[in-house]
């Protein structure tokens, strides 16, 4: 990341975020939920989200994540189970990721992920979590699967992938 200083908050509705209304992340359907859906989907309390704010840019709006709690039935997750699971499985689902194209390929993305499984990991002590669920474009199945998502459909999906990562796998590699 260079020598930019970036500082990760939640995200307030209250707040107006510098370039917030001009992100682009490359994705038509996360820019189009960032400049519209974002504030509202986080002031009715249907996820949360967490901002990268570029300090030595004005606060600039430069990426972001949210987070929702989840449930996935016992069959969806018959590939990583070695037991019987209960009918619901309790998770956390990563519902969107963005990352400003002017910082792509700087591991921010990476560096986002990290603080959300942190924010995964430390809900798990509090609460049943079994693991980290998403739906990753095919552009990021590669990045998922390198951060250690294992994929729960048979790959036929030409849109996405459903992908998961047990509580187990987090705890391990945060140490």
């Amino acid at each position: 990341m260079n020598d930019k200083k970036f500082v990760i908050e939640q995200y307030d509705t209250s707040k107006t975020y510098f370039q917030q209304k001009k992100f682009d992340c490359g994705n038509k359907i996360i820019n189009k939920f960032v400049h519209s859906s974002l504030k509202k989907q986080i002031s009715q309390h249907f996820s949360q989200a967490y901002v990268l704010l570029d300090t030595g840019n004005s606060e600039c709006f430069s990426a972001f994540y949210t987070l929702a709690s989840f449930k996935l039935s016992a069959p969806e997750l018959d590939k990583l189970s070695q037991g019987s699971l209960p009918r619901d499985i309790p998770c956390v689902r990563l519902v969107m990721l963005g990352v400003d194209k002017s910082l792509q390929g700087q591991g921010i993305g990476k560096k986002m992920m990290s603080d959300a499984l942190h924010r995964v990991h430390r809900a798990s002590k509090e609460i049943g979590i079994y693991g980290l669920y998403l739906d990753a474009d095919l552009d990021a199945i590669a990045f998922y699967l390198l951060l250690g998502f294992i994929r729960l459909d048979e790959g036929s999906q030409n849109d996405i992938a459903k992908m998961f990562l047990s509580i187990q796998t987090i705890k391990a590699l945060l140490g």
